[in-house]
């Protein structure tokens, strides 16, 4: 007997939560632009975009959109010119998800949409994604077939609960990377000596190098030669790197 959909899509669910849960933090990217793939063949859909947050596709390096062969790849100018304002009120739908036929996108006041149609959509579907009750961002789907049907309520609810699957673990990756470097920044902290952390303090509050040197008692040389020898100890490759390094672990707090 040939499997239901539900236990085929159960399986879809097992193995991608299998792959994420044995992954290293570090490597979700990576990981999850692999499994969007299976997402991708399973749903017959071909080209998937995650937008953290309304604002992101401002931001190079944010944006995350994965494609099927010979589908055209996302054209970020297409997101910022004209009215994109339109499209990002419409990543915070508070609908479960919005979607567009071809003739949608075609006649939509938003030229976001108009330039997918353009570009060869002819079905668009967008997914809010929240958490613990706020906006998180959203995922959209695009089909490029002229004799594709949409997808119906059965496998957008199937949608849905898949992408509210990712970003449970895009947190919890997002987590563990900073935790891990909280703890890498209070390692290297303890590299330096208390001179130099007295150095550091004092030039993270704004003092210069011939202020510091005042205040401890030193050459401006010797002050000099410590931010270099702190640039090699942390390695870091500018002066800003370093007074962000001592603000972030509260070096840059002057005492009462």
């Amino acid at each position: 007997m040939p499997e239901s959909p539900n236990n085929d899509f159960e399986q879809l669910l097992m193995a991608q939560s299998s792959a994420l849960i044995s992954s290293s933090p570090k490597d979700f990217i990576q990981l999850w632009r692999q499994i969007a793939m299976d997402a991708l063949d399973w749903f017959n859909i071909d080209r998937l975009t995650l937008f953290p947050n309304s604002m992101i596709l401002l931001n190079d390096g944010k944006t995350e959109s994965v494609e099927k062969a010979g589908i055209p790849p996302l054209i970020k100018q297409h997101f910022i010119d004209g009215n994109y304002q339109d499209y990002f009120k419409l990543l915070k739908t508070k609908h479960d998800w919005n979607s567009f036929t071809a003739q949608e996108l075609q006649k939509d006041k938003c030229l976001v949409l108009n330039k997918l149609h353009e570009q060869g959509g002819r079905w668009h579907c967008i997914i809010p994604l929240q958490l613990f009750g706020q906006n998180w961002g959203a995922l959209s789907f695009t089909r490029f077939g002229d004799n594709d049907q949409p997808l119906g309520n059965e496998d957008l609810k199937r949608l849905k609960l898949l992408c509210e699957m990712w970003l449970c673990y895009w947190q919890h990756s997002t987590l563990a990377r900073n935790l891990q470097q909280d703890i890498n920044e209070n390692e290297k902290l303890l590299l330096l000596s208390k001179k130099q952390c007295a150095v550091l303090t004092l030039l993270a509050q704004g003092y210069s190098a011939k202020q510091c040197a005042d205040k401890l008692f030193l050459s401006s040389r010797t002050i000099e030669s410590h931010k270099y020898r702190m640039l090699d100890i942390l390695e870091f490759d500018k002066h800003t790197e370093l007074i962000q390094f001592a603000l972030r672990n509260g070096l840059g707090i002057a005492s009462d």
